[in-house]
């Protein structure tokens, strides 16, 4: 039976300002595959890159700004994270409403509850972006930057899973990056990839709960 629902955040509850980036792209004239591995590092590993260090709390942001510029400079660009985030203050930042109501549901049906989310020490405001207080609606907030580690390693997943004291199969995720579900998937956490429709999410999620009081 199914006890604790595992949730990413970007992607899933609020759009993923990392979708500009293809925009940042065009205009550079890039493909935005190139542009995001220049920027963001494999997204199929925890590393060393830059921005892999700044989401485990290792470098601060400026370090971090940094490094990405020596990688583009690899590739003859100007890789710019201050000039990229600019861009992503435009993206639409309207929460999933559907999915919040439901999350407060499956609380109150007894479900435990965990944020699983790579963030950065200086985006520590994503709790506020949220409409209620994060530490009162999930059992456990796994915050990369403050935990010294992230996804896509297992033992983020391995630790969640400690935290709430439960069994790998007693435990669902929803995420919108393939690497992570893998990653969930390999521990034995089943995991639903978000896309966009959050419907498809919500309705996966009521399924593998169904039954539970």
């Amino acid at each position: 039976m199914i006890k604790a629902v595992l949730f990413d955040y970007g992607g899933v509850y609020a759009d993923s300002p990392f979708a500009a980036i293809d925009d940042v792209a065009a205009d550079m004239g890039l493909d935005g595959e190139l542009l995001k591995t220049i920027t963001f590092g494999d997204f199929y590993n925890d590393g060393v890159h830059p921005w892999h260090r700044l989401e485990k709390g290792e470098i601060t942001l400026e370090q971090a700004r940094e490094g990405i510029l020596l990688e583009g400079e690899k590739h003859q660009l100007k890789t710019d994270i201050y000039e990229m985030f600019a861009r992503f203050a435009g993206v639409d930042k309207t929460m999933c409403q559907p999915l919040i109501e439901k999350t407060l549901a499956w609380k109150e049906q007894g479900l435990l509850l965990a944020m699983v989310t790579n963030n950065l020490k200086e985006f520590s405001h994503w709790r506020d972006t949220f409409p209620y207080d994060v530490n009162e609606v999930y059992d456990v907030v796994f915050d990369s930057c403050l935990a010294g580690i992230r996804k896509p390693n297992p033992q983020v997943f391995i630790d969640v899973l400690k935290s709430l004291d439960i069994d790998a199969s007693e435990a669902i995720f929803l995420d919108d990056h393939l690497p992570n579900i893998q990653s969930a998937e390999s521990v034995g956490v089943r995991s639903f990839l978000v896309g966009g429709d959050i419907q498809l999410s919500i309705d996966w999620v009521e399924q593998q709960v169904k039954g539970v009081k």
